[in-house]
């Protein structure tokens, strides 16, 4: 019986194909992200005359990819990410006389919000070396970690927890066996309202352009 239980650990602790498949590899990612707001205003869309305005920010976190098969992995990533949305100058102006409300006109600030996020995404890839091509879709839950620039206090209002799903698209540089690094695009709506009134509702989007650079 002892002799089973030692040739067991032995077995376990070993090298072998089933560990080095586990993990494909790791590292670190960064870039832009535009964040965008869907509104809805009485039963409207945002397209009733608010269009939505990409605001800039910075995306950078950490990744680990696992299950290493010829064509699939899963990608679990966290992330620290500057969402937010453009607003007028009537915004602000409305604002700051009580009157809160959303309007066209020329641009009056560019307010910030933060979120940390945990995400599982699916990739598939066509191809092991060369310039790769991949797709990924998953699911995030974020926490909302700080705002800034907000003259119009509306993400005071907002959600501490977006929930939503990712769908990117990206080349992979893979010199050899692990990739050297990727270039990604990607889309990340939410499913979860992030601010409810009577006559407004808005849901967070995003766009991404980044930079993986495996470790």
């Amino acid at each position: 019986m002892k002799r089973h239980a030692i040739l067991f650990l032995l077995l376990f602790a070993a090298p072998n194909p089933c560990h080095t498949q586990m993990i494909r590899g790791w590292g670190l990612e960064g870039g832009a992200s535009g964040g965008y707001q869907l509104l809805s205003v009485t039963g409207g869309t945002s397209s009733a005359g608010i269009p939505p305005a990409v605001r800039w920010g910075v995306y950078a976190g950490a990744f680990v990819e696992l299950l290493n098969m010829p064509t699939l992995s899963f990608v679990v990533e966290s992330a620290y990410e500057q969402k937010g949305r453009k607003v007028t100058a009537e915004e602000v102006a409305g604002s700051e006389n009580g009157t809160a409300g959303l309007s066209q006109g020329p641009e009056g600030a560019t307010p910030r919000v933060d979120y940390v996020h945990l995400a599982m995404l699916m990739k598939l890839r066509a191809g092991k070396n060369g310039f790769v091509p991949y797709g990924a879709i998953g699911s995030w839950f974020g926490v909302r970690v700080g705002k800034g620039d907000d003259p119009t206090h509306l993400f005071d209002q907002f959600r501490k927890s977006d929930v939503g799903v990712t769908i990117a698209a990206g080349i992979e540089i893979v010199p050899r066996r692990q990739p050297l690094a990727s270039l990604e695009v990607r889309w990340s709506p939410s499913f979860t309202t992030a601010y409810s009134a009577p006559t407004l509702t808005i849901k967070n989007q995003s766009v991404g352009l980044l930079l993986l650079l495996w470790l």
